[in-house]
């Protein structure tokens, strides 16, 4: 985990990658200056902001209102939504978190996602695949599932 820090401010928030990033930082003068020369740049992070609003929205809703099962299923078809985006198929999708880091994410315990795998994978409606994969074999029931069917 790193920590973002300016000379006078500390920021309150902080973030953690689960995989590769690259990281770019421009100072706040500068980036405004950059808004203004390009105007459709402005629009674009707009929109990008206002998605990950409302998938910090979903992610309240998900932590306080959803079963386990409906908390397992609405993550991993968020990221195969997100698969779908950068890489045209929706599955299968590569969990590149752990087990532990995903149940801590999810507000469970390690032990009740396996469950929930396990029921999953019994279900039919995915399947684990090797390296971290999951096949998800059908979308439509595990939409069910996410909306508490």
């Amino acid at each position: 985990m790193f920590r973002i820090e300016a000379a006078e401010t500390e920021y309150a928030y902080s973030a953690e990658a689960v995989s590769d990033v690259t990281l770019c930082r421009f100072p706040r003068g500068r980036f405004e200056a950059l808004l203004d020369e390009f105007p459709k740049l402005e629009k674009q992070l707009l929109e990008v902001a206002t998605n990950e609003l409302a998938q910090a929205q979903d992610q309240m809703l998900l932590l306080g209102r959803k079963t386990a099962r409906e908390k397992v299923v609405s993550f991993l078809l968020s990221i195969s939504d997100r698969t779908q985006q950068c890489c045209g198929a929706p599955s299968p999708i590569s969990l590149l978190m752990s087990r532990s880091d995903i149940a801590d994410y999810l507000g469970l315990t390690t032990e009740t996602l396996s469950r929930t795998f396990t029921h999953l994978k019994g279900s039919g409606a995915a399947r684990l695949l090797p390296g971290n994969m999951v096949e998800l074999a059908d979308t439509d029931t595990l939409q069910n599932m996410s909306d508490g069917s």
